[in-house]
């Protein structure tokens, strides 16, 4: 049985681990929210870590600031210190550390998959602050797992986004009728968070370390991603789509962040199922959830 600590429980990802570990019969949990670990802050990392010995730490806290100098400064002490803070502690007690990070980290003017293998080239500060935080706890650490995922969703949302995901975003304004805007030359692979789960717990018990991409299979833009959405949805939804000159964002965006999970397939790992099975297998979790929180 191992210990293992979820720092971001009550996160989009986080509540996906704790349930998928603990299902496993082979770990005992401990959640770690906001109040409970600050990454940012190595004394509440200290004072919480100390507390019982862990095998496994998973870090799933992250910040998607927007590039002003307060949210910046949140984003690097979040995504790049708070990384270099644990792989500080996890080192000096011997833990093992998984440390989640993003498409982001590259460039994306490639047209083919990238691998773990190419080189990072971050766009925006987001990614920036992300890869800071790998290359501390590769320079720091000799037992880590640093997880790459892409346009990711699941139950309960993420609460950067206010506890939503694009899937929610989608549903929600076509069911108010809305012509809405999509991106069509930016593509990604969506990939569901349990599949994120299942996958992570047949990896670290490989105890392969070494930095991973992890996506449902296939690729498609954000347009095609928002149709099916409506489709399996059983909606009407208008869809305008648009090119990245014209969006409104707050960033710069890679065009191609699509990833390949090779580093998975040598470690003996199956491909995650491809995005469309995956899409549909979060609407029939999500149908489930609803119904049940209707009961009276």
């Amino acid at each position: 049985m191992s210990r293992i600590a979820v720092i971001g429980a009550n996160g989009q990802l986080g509540r996906y681990l704790i349930r998928v570990f603990q299902e496993s019969g082979k770990n005992e949990v401990v959640p770690f929210t906001h109040r409970g670990i600050e990454v940012a802050n190595p004394k509440t990392i200290e004072h919480a870590l100390s507390a019982q010995t862990f095998d496994l730490v998973i870090n799933t806290a992250a910040a998607h600031g927007q590039d002003t100098e307060i949210e910046l400064e949140k984003t690097f002490a979040v995504n790049a210190l708070g990384p270099k803070y644990l792989a500080t502690y996890c080192e000096k007690a011997r833990m093992d550390l998984v440390h989640f990070s993003t498409d982001y980290v590259f460039r994306g003017n490639q047209w083919r998959p990238y691998t773990e293998n190419d080189c990072p080239e971050p766009v925006n500060a987001y990614g920036i602050s992300k890869l800071a935080g790998e290359l501390f706890i590769k320079s720091m650490m000799s037992r880590f797992y640093i997880v790459r995922v892409s346009a990711l969703y699941g139950i309960g949302g993420c609460r950067a986004k206010n506890n939503s995901n694009f899937v929610e975003v989608i549903l929600r304004k076509a069911s108010l009728g809305e012509t809405i805007q999509v991106v069509e030359d930016q593509h990604v692979t969506p990939t569901y968070a349990l599949d994120v789960a299942e996958t992570l717990l047949a990896l670290v018990q490989t105890r392969r370390y070494g930095v991973y991409h992890m996506t449902n299979g296939g690729a498609c833009s954000w347009y095609d991603f928002a149709k099916e959405i409506a489709r399996l949805a059983g909606m009407e939804a208008d869809f305008l789509p648009i090119k990245t000159a014209a969006s409104v964002s707050d960033s710069k965006r890679p065009m191609y962040s699509v990833l390949e999970n090779r580093n998975l397939r040598a470690a003996g790992i199956r491909d995650l199922r491809p995005w469309p099975e995956a899409l549909a297998a979060y609407f029939k979790e999500r149908g489930t959830t609803v119904q049940r929180n209707s009961l009276p």
